[in-house]
């Protein structure tokens, strides 16, 4: 079964070579494009080394890029990976093994961390077990190019597509998942540091539907409802969500007296849980953005919890 592997890049120096190398001693041969998003470092050099064919992309989404890998890909079966993992070399073997099913449309596997750690760890057996139901990570996935680009390709969205194009393609056939094929994979700090405040939050959701706070349902709603607007292909990449966040605790606060205190708990704990979760996504590093809110997060904080 003939198969390309597309992997997206920006200045992946450190891991690419790695990667690229892994690929190139897997038990059955394929074509590797990678697509560079305009990387300032020596990825691109590397990846000529061992990649078949080098698009230089700058100023693409993510989201776009790999759509026009899929179609610059000429195999019917395309498989993607990053460029921070590192693949077994019967990995590309055993997802290509299944689709000798004519009803199967798509493969996938498990994780594993580059690094273990506790984090680290949890966060990649729970991308492993949402794969296990279905819904794929493009880490480590493969699909019939055709049936992909027939769906309508990858969504719209900034995160999430593998997702969602998963759930897509379960409506032209079998989505399988090998947990023998798995790949390894870096999990960056900050990655981590979501995923650990996400898990926290669930928590914090559950102690206030339990206790009836509003404070901690507003917070809890305002993680989870900035996760999904960081998914969402319209919301401006530039724009310091937090400091939107922000404004709205101010006039949250002018209008305080005009609403019952129920009320104005949720929605200042709303606000707070937008500002605190861009605060760790973007804010913390970016070092004069971190300077400037990192007092006013505190104060705001400090500020809701005397009140």
């Amino acid at each position: 079964m003939e198969a390309s592997i597309i992997i997206p890049a920006l200045n992946e120096e450190k891991f690419i070579g790695d990667c690229l190398r892994s690929l190139r001693a897997q038990t059955v041969p394929a074509y590797i494009i990678v697509l560079d998003n305009g990387s300032t470092d020596k990825t691109v050099e590397i990846a000529k080394e061992y990649a078949d064919e080098v698009l230089v992309l700058p100023g693409l989404s993510l989201r776009d890029m790999k759509q026009l890998g899929v179609e610059t890909a000429k195999t019917p079966i395309v498989v993607t990976t990053d460029a921070d993992t590192v693949a077994p070399p019967e990995w590309l073997e055993k997802l290509l093994r299944h689709f000798s099913d004519p009803k199967v449309v798509a493969v996938g596997g498990p994780v594993r961390p580059l690094e273990p750690n506790t984090v680290s760890n949890l966060y990649t057996n729970s991308l492993s077990n949402i794969a296990q139901a279905g819904l794929l990570y493009d880490a480590n996935m493969a699909f019939r190019r055709d049936a992909m680009l027939g769906s309508g390709g990858y969504g719209h969205l900034k995160r999430g597509w593998d997702w969602e194009l998963s759930s897509r393609l379960s409506n032209y056939g079998r989505v399988v998942y090998d947990p023998e094929a798995y790949v390894v994979t870096d999990v960056p700090f900050n990655r981590q540091l979501e995923f650990a405040a996400l898990a926290a939050n669930a928590g914090l959701l559950g102690i206030g539907a339990a206790t009836r706070s509003p404070g901690s349902l507003g917070f809890g709603s305002g993680v989870y409802l900035a996760l999904l607007g960081s998914a969402i292909d319209k919301v401006p990449d530039d724009l310091h969500h937090s400091q939107v966040a922000l404004a709205g605790l101010t006039l949250l606060s002018v209008f305080r007296g005009s609403m019952p205190p129920d009320t104005y708990r949720f929605l200042a704990g709303l606000l707070t849980g937008v500002l605190g979760h861009h605060f760790i996504t973007e804010d913390v590093y970016d070092p004069v953005w971190g300077r400037i809110n990192g007092p006013l997060f505190t104060g705001v904080m400090l500020l809701l919890a005397s009140s």
